[in-house]
C-alpha cells in the first residue's frame, strides 16, 4: 500500500474515482430531493430517504408518499432509491397498492422494489396472486421475489404444494436458478 500512496498516478486515479463516485451520490441524493420536501411538508422531517428507517412509525403516512413519487416521471436510479426507502417487511394492507403499482409500471427499478416489498408483506390470501406473478413472463427477474413466498406459504397450505410448484420452475430460464436453490434446501421455509 505504501508503495501505491508514493506513486502519483495511482493516486490521480484514486481521486478521479473518488470524486467520481462523490458526484454521482451527490446528484443521486438531489433528484431525491422532491421526495424528501413533500414528505417534509407532511410531517416527515428526514435528510435523506435512507433516514427513514429510523422513522419505522412514519410507514403508514409515508408509503403513499413513496407510491406517488413512484409513478412520476423520474431517472431509473431516482425510482430505485425511493422504492428501497419502502418499509422492509411492510403491513400486508398496501397488498393491493402495491400490487395495482407493481402490474402496471414499465419501470423495472420500481417493479423490482415493489416485489421486494410485497415478498415480505405476501400472506395466505395472496397466494394465488404469486403463482398469477410467476406465470406473468412480462413481469421479468422481479418474479424471483415471489418464489420463496409461493414455497412457504404453499407449504403450510397443503403439505409439498409450494415445493411443487417450486419443482416446476427449476429449468425455467429466468427463475431456474433460485428455484434450485430452494430445492437444494437453502431456504428458511423449507
Amino acid at each position: 500500500m505504501a508503495e501505491l500512496e508514493a506513486d502519483p498516478e495511482f493516486v490521480a486515479r484514486r481521486e478521479a474515482a473518488d470524486a467520481k463516485l462523490a458526484a454521482q451520490a451527490a446528484a443521486r441524493a438531489q433528484s431525491c430531493k422532491p421526495v424528501v420536501a413533500d414528505l417534509g411538508s407532511n410531517g416527515v422531517h428526514v435528510e435523506s430517504l435512507w433516514d427513514l428507517y429510523k422513522q419505522p412509525e412514519s410507514y403508514p403516512q409515508v408509503i403513499p408518499i413513496l407510491l406517488a413519487h413512484l409513478q412520476r416521471d423520474y431517472p431509473e436510479s431516482t425510482l430505485e432509491d425511493i422504492g428501497h426507502a419502502l418499509p422492509f417487511k411492510p403491513d400486508a394492507v398496501w397488498w393491493g397498492e402495491f400490487k395495482a403499482l407493481y402490474l402496471t409500471t414499465h419501470s423495472d427499478a420500481v417493479r423490482d422494489r415493489l416485489a421486494a416489498a410485497m415478498s415480505q408483506c405476501a400472506v395466505r390470501k395472496h397466494y394465488d396472486d404469486l403463482l398469477t406473478f410467476i406465470e406473468n413472463e412480462d413481469l421479468g427477474r422481479s418474479r424471483i421475489y415471489f418464489l420463496r413466498p409461493i414455497n412457504r406459504i404453499g407449504n403450510r397450505l397443503q403439505a409439498g404444494q409450494g415445493r411443487a410448484v417450486i419443482e416446476q420452475l427449476a429449468d425455467h430460464p429466468v427463475l431456474g436458478i433460485e428455484s434450485t436453490r430452494i430445492l437444494q434446501g437453502r431456504s428458511r421455509s423449507q
